[in-house]
């Protein structure tokens, strides 16, 4: 018997049922339906997201950043370009007064 969860119900009466072009065991849950792999990757892109915000604060270069990860350049790029509209102001304005 399969002890892990189904993602979507959380139910444990689970078989498996192949795997995925990448080797990846898939799973069938028999209470829900659900057809698919169990875990995702969505922690390991979090950890090299904020991995690359980091090295970026440490102004590391993006060619730098593309060695160390085995990355592309424009992926960094593009994570960068997300992390800054993501990380912006709350919407609030600053204001400034000069006292001359």
């Amino acid at each position: 018997m399969i002890t892990l969860p189904c993602r979507k119900c959380g139910s444990t009466d689970i078989a498996k049922n192949g795997h995925t072009k990448a080797g990846t065991q898939k799973y069938y849950c028999k209470s829900c339906g659900f057809s698919g792999s169990l875990t995702t990757k969505d922690d390991e892109r979090a950890e090299r997201r904020d991995l690359v915000e980091k090295l970026h604060l440490e102004r590391v270069s993006q060619r730098g950043i593309a060695r160390l990860l085995g990355m592309s350049r424009t992926t960094i790029l593009t994570m960068l370009k997300k992390s800054d509209t993501t990380d912006c102001c709350d919407g609030s304005t600053a204001t400034i007064s000069s006292n001359a």
